[in-house]
């Protein structure tokens, strides 16, 4: 079974079925969720006392 990040990959144009939002918006959601992270990683390394 396929999981349903590689269906959207694979069909893009069937992504706003999937997922109720189209290809582009769902990867704009994407890149500022991995940006969030990364800023939320530093933040936590600049906190670490050591």
């Amino acid at each position: 079974m396929t999981s349903p990040l590689e269906k959207i990959e694979l069909y893009p144009q069937k992504s706003r079925r999937l997922i109720g939002i189209k290809y582009e918006d769902f990867m704009t959601l994407v890149a500022l969720g991995e940006r969030r992270h990364l800023e939320k990683q530093a933040e936590i390394e600049k906190r670490k006392i050591r």
